[in-house]
């Protein structure tokens, strides 16, 4: 960590408030993707997570949103970006996204020192993660400057395909990442920012996957025992492919599964899905991403949900150790070991 970051990460810990109340239950659990409160002011959020296990968030900026809409429920892009349209609106996003953390009277999760404090002092705490690097624009430079001002998870593609590479849910462009897209890993790897795969056509998956040196998470969605293909319908496009799901886990990395009602109709065929993933790829590579306020129908509206989802998956006969690591102990491990191999200078 150089000099700078130090004083940032020294700076957020003495800033951190102290809550003295008891908490019903320790906070262990994790969401690997949400939009928690976006368009509506949660100042209650806090208490939410603490009354129900919650210990992280991934809360997550959309970086295409500016130039994308929704055409029988399907997000594609409007129109062409303007030059610096989009790092202008992440970076307007980021200021935003900061004061509600610090309104909610949440930690940020900026460096592997902070997650420390977090593991330790079991304090509900997010990471700023953003869903595309389309605010990239072709810069490094700009990875650089959001993983300074607290960025730590990278979603590599959203609904645009953009200078990274291509999408689950449209043509390809590039057969995979892109010459930028290729550098944008290396550069995450350098950088300490975990990479999510979510979204990416099966040959981003596969690129990402090879030459990554760290692990990578798949934060959001679903597996299918078939190749997906971009013109299925969208919760079919967006699944990621067993084959590819297992060299995620065999990295090292995490498969997340969404909390998708029109997918999932109870939350206890939820439950089933995530033991029968972890039936397959072993309990140390799943995890949940719930998007939530991302999608209007869900089995797990609120961090309430939790509690009953870790009773039934207890009544499936899921141990102890397996069932933390489940609904979240995994993307924790991979967010640590990214954080850590951040190169210092």
């Amino acid at each position: 960590m150089n000099r700078r970051r130090f004083l940032v990460s020294a700076g957020a810990l003495a800033l951190i408030p102290s809550f003295a109340r008891a908490q019903d239950r320790p906070l262990k659990y994790a969401d690997m993707h949400t939009h928690a409160g976006v368009g509506k002011r949660i100042d209650t959020l806090r208490t939410l997570m603490a009354d129900n296990g919650m210990l992280i968030l991934a809360r997550t900026i959309a970086t295409d949103r500016p130039v994308t809409h929704t055409v029988k429920g399907r997000i594609t892009v409007a129109r062409e970006a303007q030059p610096g349209e989009l790092a202008a609106n992440f970076e307007d996003r980021l200021a935003r996204l900061h004061a509600t953390i610090r309104r909610e009277g949440l930690i940020e999760i900026v460096s592997a020192a902070t997650l420390e404090y977090v593991l330790a002092k079991r304090e509900p705490a997010a990471v700023i993660a953003a869903e595309g690097g389309d605010f990239l624009e072709g810069s490094l430079q700009r990875l650089e400057t959001a993983r300074r001002g607290g960025l730590v998870h990278l979603q590599l593609v959203h609904y645009r395909v953009s200078e990274i590479g291509d999408i689950s849910t449209e043509a390809p462009r590039y057969n995979g990442l892109s010459a930028f897209g290729l550098e944008v890993v290396a550069a995450c790897n350098r950088l300490g920012i975990l990479i999510d795969i979510a979204h990416g056509t099966s040959a981003l998956i596969e690129q990402t996957l090879e030459l990554s040196a760290q692990p990578v998470i798949y934060s959001h969605g679903q597996v299918s025992s078939a190749a997906p293909y971009y013109t299925q319908r969208v919760a079919a496009a967006r699944s990621i492919h067993l084959p590819l799901a297992r060299k995620v886990a065999e990295k090292g990395g995490v498969v997340g599964i969404w909390a998708n009602g029109s997918s999932y109709r109870t939350l206890g065929r939820y439950a089933d899905a995530l033991l029968e993933l972890a039936t397959t790829l072993g309990a140390a590579h799943v995890g949940i991403g719930t998007d939530m306020d991302g999608m209007t129908t869900m089995v797990v509206p609120t961090y309430r949900e939790f509690s009953e989802l870790a009773e039934l998956m207890a009544k499936r006969g899921v141990g102890a150790a397996d069932l933390d690591n489940l609904l979240g102990g995994n993307y924790i491990r991979v967010l640590k070991r990214a954080l850590a191999a951040e190169i210092k200078t």
